[in-house]
C-alpha cells in the first residue's frame, strides 16, 4: 500500500498547477563549480540546495546519493557512518567546521537545513589533518542568510517520513540577521526516527569430514527509535580588516533499540537462550563552542586563529532477557532478566589552530601554521550477570594528544600551470589505562610531504595530480582493552570484541590523478585514478580465549589499495539535467591469503545515475538510482564474510508554490531489495556458516518549507 501511494503521488506530480515563475536551483552553483576549476586540489562542493533536494530527514540520507561516498548503518545503536573510496569509515577523515567529529557521534543527528555545504577533498592538504587516507569530508554548519534590503529573515521546514506504516516527523528553523557591525543566526532542528527490521538467519556447521553437526534457524525483529534536538547559534562581529566569530553547537540525542529472536534447532545443541531479547537505551549530549578570528594584518599578510572546546558525555543501559515464545516472527513476551550492563563515557576535546598567509608575489602565496588537540576519555562499564551471579566493573581512562606544524606554498607558474607544495609534521601520543593497572603509551611521529599540481590545456580542460603522506590513528574505543561479550551463541561468526592498547597508526603514501572537462556552465565529465601504499594496516584477529571466541584489532603489515572513478553531469536543455558516475575500488592485504583479501568493508564497485526535469515553471521532477556492490572479503586464512549489495531508487517532485514557499514529495528506496549477508569460518576441524536475510522498506517523505 505504501509503495502504491508513493508512485501515485509522483506520477500525479505533472497535474499540479505551476504556481510560480521562481524555480529553485537544485544543482551546484556556478560559483562553486568555478571554485573547483581554479583550486589546485579540486575539492568537490555539495551545495546547500543539493542537500535539500530530496527533503531528507538527516544529512546521512542526503549524502547517500553523492558520487564517491558510501553511507552505511553501523548497527548497535551507533547510527550511520560515512566513507570514501569504498573503504571503511576509519580511513576517511570526517570534520565539522574543520575539526574532527568525535567517535560515536552520528551524522544522523545533523539535518541538511543546518548545513551550509559539504566539501569532499580526495587529496590531502597540509592545512588539514593528514588523517584521511581515503580522503576528507568537511561539513560546514550554516551561517547567516540575511538578504539585501532586509535586516532579518526566518526559514522553517516541516517534514514527515512514513516507513513500514510508522510516521516520523521532523522540523528545522533558522533566524538570521545583520547590522553594521554584527551578523547573527540561530538554527534549530528536531527529528524523530523509527526503523523496524526483521531478518531470517541460518547458521550451520560441519566437522572436518564434511558431516553436518549443526543447523539452526533464527527469526529476529528489531525496533529502533531515535530522537534528536540540535541548536546552533552563531555571532560574527565585524571589525576593520577582519572578523571575530563564535559558533555554538548543542545536540541532545537518545535512542532505544528493542530486539527479539526466536530460535529453531534442526540439528545439534541449542544455544543457552533459544528465545531471547534485549533493550538498549542510549542518551547523550554533544556541546561544542568555537571562536574564530580572521584579520588582514598588512596589505600582503592575513592571519587566522581558532580555538574550540567540545564535551560529549553519553550513557547506555542494556538489558538482556529470556522471552516467552508467542506467535512466529520473534514476537515473544519479556521473561526473566539474564544480564544488565550500565555504561558511562565522558569525552572532552580541546583543539586550537592558527595560520598566517603571506602573498609573497602576484600568483604566489605561502601559508605557515600549526594545530593540535587533546582528547580525554573516561569510561565505566558495570556488567551484572544474574545467571552466573557475577559482577564485572571495568573503568578506564584514555588520552590522545596531537600537535602539528605545517607550511603550504601555492604558486601559479603560468596561465596554465599551478603548483601546491606542503610539508606537515605531526606528533601523536595515545594512552590507555585500566583502573588499578599500568598505563600503555604509544608515541609516533609523521612527516607528511604533499605536492599537488594543476595543468590546464584550455579554460575547459585540466589535469590534476598529487602525492601525499597520510595516516589513520586508532580511535579510543579500539585502544581500551575492555571486552564486549556476546549475550548468546558466542562462536567464530559471532565473537566477543576487545580493544588493543598496543595498536599503532596506519601510515600511507598516496598518488592521485584526475582529468576533467567542463560541459557548459555547471556540467563536467571527469576520470580519476588513485593508489595507496599502507603500512601497519589494522586487520582484526579472531582468537579463542578460554572457550570463547574474541575479535581484536591488530597491526598486520602492508596493504595496497587502488581504484578509478568517472563522473558525468550536463544540462541537455533548459529542462533536462542528467548525471552518472561509476567507480572501481580494489585492495590487497599482504598478510591475508587471497582471493578476496581486501581491506575490511570495502565496496569494490559502485555506480549511479539520475536526472532532473523541469516540467513547468515552479515544478521539477527528479530521480536517482544508486548501486554499491558487496561480495566476499577474506579477513584471515580461516574467516571470510559476505557484505550485502545496495540498490536504491529515489524519486522527488518539488513545487515552488510562491517565491518563499516550497513543497516536496519524495520516495526513497523504492526497490526495497532485501539485504543478504553472511560469514564462513573454516579450519582443519570443520566449517561454520552464517547467512542473514534482512527485509528492507521504502520511505515516503513530504516536506514543506517557507521563508519570511
Amino acid at each position: 500500500m505504501q509503495l502504491r501511494t508513493m508512485a501515485a503521488l509522483i506520477l500525479l506530480a505533472p497535474t499540479f498547477p505551476a504556481l510560480s515563475q521562481d524555480v529553485q536551483r537544485i544543482d551546484i552553483s556556478g560559483a562553486a563549480a568555478a571554485q573547483r576549476r581554479d583550486d589546485t586540489a579540486g575539492a568537490s562542493i555539495v551545495s546547500r540546495d543539493e542537500l535539500l533536494r530530496h527533503g531528507d530527514r538527516s544529512l546521512a540520507d542526503a549524502l547517500r546519493r553523492v558520487p564517491g561516498l558510501t553511507v552505511t548503518d553501523d548497527g548497535g545503536g551507533k547510527g550511520s557512518g560515512i566513507s570514501m573510496r569504498g573503504l571503511g569509515k576509519g580511513y576517511t577523515s570526517v570534520l565539522l567546521n574543520g575539526a574532527p567529529l568525535p567517535p560515536g557521534f552520528s551524522i544522523d543527528a545533523l539535518t541538511p537545513a543546518m548545513i551550509e555545504r559539504v566539501e569532499i577533498i580526495r587529496t590531502a592538504s597540509s592545512e588539514l589533518s593528514a588523517q584521511g587516507i581515503a580522503g576528507t569530508i568537511n561539513i560546514l554548519l550554516r551561517r547567516q542568510a540575511a538578504r539585501a534590503g532586509n535586516k532579518a529573515r526566518q526559514e522553517a521546514r516541516l517534514g514527515l517520513d512514513r516507513v513500514d506504516g510508522v510516521v516520523a516527523p521532523s522540523g528545522s528553523w533558522q533566524w538570521s540577521g545583520s547590522s553594521d557591525d554584527m551578523d547573527w543566526s540561530l538554527s534549530g532542528a528536531q527529528t524523530r526516527t523509527v526503523q523496524r527490521e526483521s531478518s531470517a538467519d541460518v547458521e550451520s556447521a560441519e566437522d572436518g569430514a564434511g558431516v553436518p553437526r549443526l543447523l539452526r534457524h533464527d527469526l529476529t525483529a528489531t525496533d529502533n527509535r531515535a530522537r534528536s534536538t540540535t541548536v546552533s547559534p552563531r555571532v560574527t562581529w565585524k571589525r576593520p580588516g577582519g572578523t571575530l566569530a563564535w559558533q555554538g553547537f548543542v545536540n541532545l540525542a537518545e535512542r532505544t533499540d528493542g530486539y527479539r529472536a526466536d530460535e529453531t534447532m534442526l540439528l545439534g545443541p541449542a544455544t543457552a537462550y533459544p528465545d531471547n531479547g534485549s533493550s538498549l537505551a542510549i542518551r547523550g549530549v554533544m556541546l561544542r563552542s568555537e571562536v574564530t578570528w580572521r584579520q588582514q594584518l598588512t596589505d600582503h599578510v592575513k592571519g587566522q586563529a581558532r580555538i574550540a572546546l567540545q564535551h560529549y558525555p553519553r550513557r547506555s543501559d542494556f538489558d538482556f532477557f529470556v522471552t516467552e515464545r508467542g506467535q512466529p516472527g520473534a514476537q515473544g513476551t519479556r521473561g526473566p532478566l539474564v544480564r544488565q550492563v550500565r555504561s558511562d563515557i565522558r569525552e572532552s576535546t580541546l583543539s586550537a589552530s592558527g595560520k598566517v598567509e603571506i602573498a609573497a608575489a602576484p600568483g604566489h602565496s605561502v601559508t605557515v601554521g600549526w594545530d593540535g588537540e587533546v582528547v580525554g576519555r573516561s569510561q565505566s562499564r558495570v556488567e551484572h550477570d544474574l545467571a552466573l551471579g557475577s559482577l564485572l566493573d571495568d573503568r578506564y581512562r584514555g588520552r590522545i594528544g596531537r600537535a602539528a606544524l605545517f607550511v603550504q606554498d601555492e604558486w601559479t607558474m603560468s596561465d596554465r600551470w599551478s603548483l601546491s607544495a606542503g610539508l606537515r609534521g605531526e606528533v601523536l601520543r595515545t594512552m590507555a589505562m585500566p583502573l588499578g593497572g599500568a598505563e600503555v603509551v604509544q608515541r609516533s611521529a609523521v612527516v607528511s610531504p604533499l605536492v599537488q599540481s594543476l595543468y590546464q590545456w584550455s579554460p575547459t580542460r585540466r589535469l590534476r595530480a598529487g602525492l601525499s603522506r597520510t595516516y589513520k590513528t586508532p580511535v579510543m574505543g579500539e585502544l581500551i582493552p575492555r571486552r564486549y561479550t556476546i549475550d548468546n551463541g558466542n562462536s567464530q561468526t559471532n565473537p566477543d570484541i576487545e580493544g588493543n592498547p598496543n595498536l599503532r597508526p596506519e601510515l600511507a603514501w598516496g598518488l592521485d590523478a584526475a582529468l576533467e572537462q567542463d560541459i557548459g556552465a555547471d556540467g563536467a565529465v571527469s576520470a580519476s585514478v588513485y593508489q595507496r601504499w599502507i603500512g601497519d594496516v589494522n586487520v582484526p584477529l579472531l582468537l579463542e580465549d578460554h572457550g570463547r571466541w574474541v575479535r581484536t584489532p591488530a597491526n598486520q603489515g602492508r596493504a595496497l589499495s587502488w581504484g578509478m572513478a568517472v563522473e558525468f553531469k550536463a544540462a541537455l536543455s533548459a529542462r533536462w539535467t542528467v548525471r552518472a558516475n561509476a567507480a572501481r575500488d580494489q585492495s590487497r592485504v599482504a598478510a591475508v591469503p587471497g582471493p578476496d583479501n581486501r581491506l575490511a568493508r570495502q565496496k569494490p564497485r559502485s555506480a549511479g545515475a539520475g536526472f532532473d526535469f523541469r516540467y513547468a515553471d515552479g515544478l521539477t521532477l527528479g530521480a536517482d538510482l544508486t548501486w554499491q556492490d558487496g561480495g566476499w572479503t577474506r579477513e584471515s586464512a580461516a574467516y571470510t564474510f559476505l557484505a550485502a549489495p545496495v540498490r536504491k531508487l529515489d524519486v522527488v517532485a518539488a513545487w515552488r508554490l510562491d517565491s518563499e514557499t516550497g513543497l516536496r514529495i519524495s520516495g526513497a528506496n523504492l526497490l526495497r531489495r532485501d539485504a543478504v549477508s553472511g560469514a564462513i569460518y573454516r579450519d582443519s576441524s570443520g566449517a561454520r556458516r552464517l547467512s542473514e536475510r534482512t527485509r528492507d522498506h521504502a520511505t515516503l517523505r513530504i516536506s514543506l518549507e517557507h521563508r519570511w
